[in-house]
């Protein structure tokens, strides 16, 4: 096994506890919105991770070292998505912070290490390895190079003409017609002896080089001239720019949740960082660096012919235009996604309109047939959703449909109305009062989870109360179970500091009183239930509730 393929597997091995984190969180994303975190977060990763990891790991074959960890991470976030937890794509997004501080300062370390090898190598020798510096005041006596013949100074690294090292094994003296060469005493010329200059990085050093050639063409380093590649990639970067926002932009009309667009932000400011970082001394640092054989006088004056004008500030403003006001304009108003279903159509989605985003009126036709459901997360996440109005066509309406719905105050349900989904008004803090038709059945867990339900008359076709249905009402002060309800679910009533009044009648069906059912009730004080109902011991813990069956005495729990 090579040492690049040690170097990678090392580096799976550092992502294992992010991926053990990742399959061990309850608190999943939806798939698509992981597949477009990770696509947001896949540029950043592979410019400040993936790419000078691959440099560190094998500089020779850095490029197919990069698409093989870009092909690995892949792999591993879609196989997390599709059959482990779509969480993974949060680890994703913090792996680029710690993976760029990481690699980026193993890099650094690197480079100054081989900077500090490089100044405690500065001396010349002859043949033989014999150290040597010219003699002062002797005229006629020349280093020259012995591959290509090139002159060189003792202060020289590399020949100027072929860029050969410039060590004992290439270095010839030679002496004009008539010039003998005096004895010189063996001397070890240290990085001491030379321009303070030589005892900085090596980065530092190519720097300080293009600085003097730079002052010598007469180039500023702050003119609002660039070389004509880099004008290219700016209004590339300025079109991805904009492509993120226009995204970004679109999103909002889609109501994702919160974490969504902070971490879209966060996004995209760094883009908007990085990308307008371009510095022309790090430009030419990086031709230097790629082209070592040729003179930097050379690399700057050929920069220097292919200045332009900077042009990209008016182009990105026109791109920035274009991607905030597109999506504006295609949706001023309120657009409803459909999908087939049995017995007509059902609402898949519902998207914000600029001219609408308080109230929504969903029609009962569609394509002249019956629209008979709602979607899960058909209206969740619409802070600003305040009124509802819904067709008696509508038989389902599935789980979340009105998620953190928090400003809404009037839903005009179905009359139809047979299936009401789990965390179907979850956290609608808006929310009063609701009437549930007649025909409903079937009433999920957390249907009503941190709602401002002040009063709600439950149908007697409903034979249960699932768990969680009404946690957290803490405005709910009444309740009448209808008889036919055989089950009252754990936490159903959980925390409803303000119920003081749940009827039960003689006549009830209720077979059982699940876990913590009224725990912290702090409002109710008695109860009537039906002598055969079973109660678990923990069903009204932490409140001050005496229940008293039907035809016996009192007692408390």
């Amino acid at each position: 096994m090579n040492k690049s393929v040690k170097k990678i597997l090392v580096f799976l091995l550092l992502l294992i506890p992010g991926i053990i984190f990742a399959s061990t969180d309850d608190s999943n994303f939806p798939l698509p919105v992981a597949i477009f975190m990770e696509a947001f977060v896949s540029i950043h990763m592979s410019l400040g991770v993936l790419k000078p990891l691959s440099e560190i790991i094998s500089k020779e074959n850095s490029k197919k070292t990069f698409w093989i960890l870009f092909a690995i991470r892949a792999g591993i976030l879609l196989f997390f998505d599709f059959f482990i937890t779509t969480s993974i794509a949060m680890v994703d997004f913090f792996a680029v912070f710690i993976g760029a501080i990481v690699v980026n300062a193993i890099k650094s370390a690197k480079m100054f290490k081989n900077g500090n090898e490089v100044n405690q190598n500065i001396y010349a020798k002859i043949p033989g390895q014999t150290p040597i510096s010219k003699p002062n005041g002797v005229s006629g006596i020349e280093l020259k190079c012995a591959k290509c013949g090139g002159v060189l100074q003792v202060t020289d690294k590399f020949c100027g003409a072929c860029g050969a090292p410039f060590d004992g094994n290439n270095v010839v003296v030679t002496s004009s017609p008539g010039v003998v060469i005096p004895p010189v005493a063996k001397q070890r010329v240290l990085y001491s002896s030379f321009d303070s200059m030589y005892n900085l990085p090596e980065d530092k050093l190519v720097e300080t080089f293009i600085e003097k050639e730079m002052q010598k063409a007469g180039i500023n380093t702050n003119s609002s001239l660039v070389p004509s590649d880099v004008l290219k990639r700016k209004n590339l970067l300025n079109i991805i720019f904009a492509v993120l926002v226009l995204v970004f932009v679109t999103a909002i009309f889609f109501h994702f949740p919160l974490f969504t667009y902070v971490i879209g932000l966060i996004i995209l400011i760094i883009f908007f960082i990085v990308k307008n970082r371009f510095n022309l001394m790090k430009y030419l640092v990086k031709q230097v660096k790629s082209r070592p054989g040729e003179k930097i006088s050379n690399i700057v004056m050929n920069a220097k012919n292919t200045f332009v004008e900077n042009n990209t500030k008016k182009s990105f403003l026109a791109y920035l235009a274009v991607a905030v006001v597109l999506p504006l304009v295609v949706f001023a108003t309120p657009k409803i996604i459909y999908e087939k279903v049995d017995g007509g159509y059902g609402v898949r989605y519902y998207i914000y309109g600029v001219l609408n985003m308080t109230s929504v009126k969903i029609p009962e036709k569609y394509n002249n047939e019956n629209v008979v459901t709602l979607r899960g997360n058909t209206f969740s996440n619409m802070p600003l959703l305040k009124t509802v109005e819904l067709p008696n066509t509508i038989k389902e309406i599935r789980g979340q449909a009105f998620l953190n719905c928090y400003s809404l105050e009037s839903v005009k349900m179905p009359g139809n109305l047979e299936y009401l989904g789990g965390g179907a008004f979850y956290n609608t803090k808006s929310l009063k009062t609701v009437e549930l038709p007649s025909t409903l059945t079937y009433l999920g867990g957390e249907a009503f989870y941190g709602s401002g339900i002040e009063h709600i008359t439950l149908p007697e076709s409903l034979t249960e109360i699932r768990g969680d249905t009404f946690e957290y009402c803490t405005n709910l002060t009444s309740i009448v179970i209808p008889d036919n309800v055989t089950r009252i679910g754990g936490h159903a009533f959980y925390g409803d500091t303000k119920l003081s009044s749940v009827k039960i009648s003689p006549n009830s069906k209720l077979i059982e009183i699940g876990s913590s059912a009224f725990r912290q009730c702090s409002s109710l004080y008695s109860i009537q239930i039906p002598s055969g109902t079973s109660v678990n011991s923990r069903a009204f813990k932490e409140s001050p509730t005496n229940v008293e069956r039907y035809g016996s005495s009192h007692y408390s729990y």
